[in-house]
């Protein structure tokens, strides 16, 4: 989110989908390590606002996989992420899902700085069984620009 809106909206949770339980348990080794300690499912230091969580395999959002991850490339460091799309499907699921009204204005930021594919957007809420929040959404972004 901080990243699609230009630190307009800042999240301070971290989300990481590992491959395995094995990389779960050397993760948290690892993490623990570094002065993290577990609380509840997240992993949370003293030193920072900042928490991470670790997103069940496979990478998902709602009922279908993600196809693609988008990669920002800083000197030999990589970070993959979801496409922007994928960000704001992401948001949508938690409006879709759960109600969540603070998602469905995430989704809304992100579309303002970013080239979304609404087909895909669409195709996907229709998939997700959820064209009545779609408009919902639809008609938020359309008041919003």
């Amino acid at each position: 989110m901080s990243i699609y809106t230009q630190n307009k909206y800042i999240s301070y949770d971290l989300d990481f989908v590992l491959a395995s339980a094995a990389d779960l348990k050397k993760a948290s080794i690892i993490l623990i390590g570094l002065g993290f300690y577990e609380e509840d499912r997240y992993f949370k230091h003293k030193d920072t606002k900042y928490f991470i969580d670790f997103v069940s395999p496979p990478l998902s959002v709602g009922g279908e996989p993600v196809r693609r991850v988008v990669e920002i490339k800083k000197g030999n460091r990589v970070l993959r992420l979801l496409s922007v799309t994928d960000c704001v499907k992401d948001r949508l699921a938690a409006f879709y899902h759960w109600d969540d009204r603070q998602s469905l204005e995430q989704a809304i930021l992100v579309c303002h700085d970013n080239a979304v594919d609404l087909k895909e957007v669409k195709r996907w809420s229709r998939n997700e069984g959820m064209e009545d929040k779609y408009q919902i959404f639809i008609t938020k972004l359309k008041e919003n620009f």
